[in-house]
Formats: C-alpha cells, sequence, structure tokens
C-alpha cells in the first residue's frame, strides 16, 4: 500500500485498513481491538514521541540479556528469599510461605507497610553518572517498571474473561446488567492506565531532572498507585456479592484514576507545546 495516509492494522488477523487526513503521530484505534501509532506504527506510546520511543526500543534491544532477565515472572521474597511468581497485574504482593507471609511492593521490593512511591529514581553518586555500570543500573530501573506494567497489562487481559462471567452473574442475579458494565469499563480505563505507565518511564528515561520533571514524577506517582488502588479492587474484591458497593467502588476508582491519566498525560503535552522538557543527549543520537 504506497499511499502514506493509508495503512493496515498491525492487529493478529485483522486485515482492516486506516484512512486519517494526517500523518502525523496519532492515535488508531482498530475494531479488533489494536491501539498504534499512525506516525511509526508501534504501540501506542503516547507520553512519548516516536523519537524517544525509537531510541528506547534501540536501548532494550542492545540489552536484550539483561532485559529477558528482568522480565522473568519470578522475584525472591525479600524476607525469607522464597521464590514468588507473579500471576497478576497487581504489584502488592504476599509471601504465602506459612512463617512468613511479608507484604512487600513488586516494583522496588520495599514493605508495603507505609508504601508511598517507588517512581523516582536517585542517583547514589552523582560523580557516577559516567560510569558505564551506573548508566546500566539507571536504565534497569526504568526498564524494569516500563516491563512490569507491560506484564500487568498483558496479565489484566484476563480479568476481561472475569468480568463478562461476573457480569453475567450480576444479570442473573439481579437483572442490573446495565449497572454491571461499570466493570467493563473500569477494566478498559484500567488496560489504559497500565499502557501511560509503561511509556511514562520511557519518557522518565530520557528527562533531564528539574522542577518541571519533579511535578511529572509527581503526577506518575499518583497515577501508579491510583493505578494499583483500581488493579487491586477488580482482582480481590469483584468476588463479592455486595454489588451495589462493587459498582460504587468500581466507579468511582475509575473516574479517579481516568483523571489522574489526563492530569499527566495534559502537562506531558503542555511542555511539549512550550518546549520546556529537557532530554538527555542520549535520546537524540
Amino acid at each position: 500500500m504506497t499511499n502514506p495516509f493509508i495503512k493496515w492494522c498491525p492487529g493478529k488477523n485483522c486485515g482492516r485498513a486506516v484512512k486519517v487526513f494526517s500523518t502525523d503521530s496519532q492515535l488508531i484505534e482498530c475494531e479488533c481491538g489494536a491501539r498504534f501509532c499512525f506516525c511509526c506504527y508501534e504501540n501506542w506510546h503516547e507520553p512519548v514521541t516516536c523519537q524517544l520511543q525509537k531510541q528506547w526500543l534501540i536501548r532494550c534491544k542492545s540489552d536484550s540479556e539483561t532485559a529477558n532477565w528482568i522480565m522473568a515472572h519470578t522475584k525472591e521474597c525479600p524476607k525469607c528469599h522464597t521464590a514468588i511468581e507473579k500471576n497478576g497485574g497487581c504489584n502488592h504482593m504476599s509471601c504465602r510461605t506459612r512463617n512468613c507471609m511479608h507484604e512487600f511492593c513488586w516494583l522496588c521490593m520495599g514493605p508495603w507497610s507505609g508504601h508511598r512511591a517507588c517512581n523516582s529514581y536517585v542517583d547514589k553518586k552523582e560523580q557516577q553518572r559516567t560510569n558505564s555500570r551506573q548508566s546500566l543500573e539507571r536504565y534497569l530501573f526504568y526498564f524494569n517498571r516500563y516491563s512490569t506494567h507491560e506484564q500487568s497489562l498483558q496479565l489484566e487481559m484476563k480479568l476481561k474473561k472475569k468480568v463478562a462471567t461476573k457480569m453475567d452473574q450480576i444479570a442473573n442475579a439481579t437483572k442490573a446488567y446495565v449497572e454491571g458494565k461499570c466493570l467493563e469499563q473500569g477494566v478498559e480505563v484500567l488496560s489504559q492506565c497500565r499502557q501511560t505507565l509503561m511509556y511514562s518511564y520511557v519518557f522518565a528515561f530520557f528527562l533531564q531532572k528539574d522542577n518541571n520533571s519533579q511535578i511529572f514524577e509527581d503526577n506518575q506517582k499518583d497515577l501508579e498507585a491510583a493505578t494499583e488502588n483500581l488493579s487491586e479492587l477488580l482482582e480481590k474484591d469483584i468476588d463479592g456479592d455486595d454489588f451495589t458497593k462493587l459498582f460504587k467502588q468500581v466507579q468511582d476508582k475509575s473516574r479517579y484514576v481516568d483523571a489522574r491519566r489526563k492530569v499527566l498525560l495534559e502537562h506531558c503535552t503542555e511542555g511539549y507545546d512550550k518546549n520546556f522538557w529537557k532530554f538527555t543527549t542520549a535520546a537524540f543520537r
């Protein structure tokens, strides 16, 4: 297809084509469920530009062996060192060893009690910035969070089937199928937030530290916390029988987390428009 305004959907076994009026970077949502960037043909990567996304993929490819290690689905409990497999999207983990039961964050491995945020990378020594080991450590910090949200996004696809089953149960018990649609919408909001969080860590990897980057990290922290709350609600509380309470909680949390996502993206867009973002030179090699 030679027309620059028409492209095939990259979705598996899709076969549909999309026509646009501009070849600029823009979100394409196909009926098959695929969400991709028309400009670079990659998965939709907001708030990252196509150029930054390209540089990120090059970096990931160059560190492929390390990336494969990071993407392993198991980690050791930080207290008893028992291997734990992550089989859901929620990052609030509990060790199931009888004499341990330690609760911790899958992202930073810190204790869940008093956990606030772990989205900001802090250099241990400024003088080590040019050291290759420090550079790799920094990359792994962001890649770990990028890949963890990617993994959570994939695992939470199972929620769609679980929610469909729950909606049928609700319809049979209460005839409130329309109200039950909020569960389906909650899963969709959760998926969008996971994808935004994924690429927010790519954005943060290239972003230089200043006052604006601190605002970005605060927005990222709020979005991440709200996303985990919604994920935990949908994964752990959906099996209850108090449908009215469940509907209200899902609706409220979905609205809040979507609002936090929009705040983060609007701030990123403002930065691009006003040219106040400063990226590392490595992003443009």
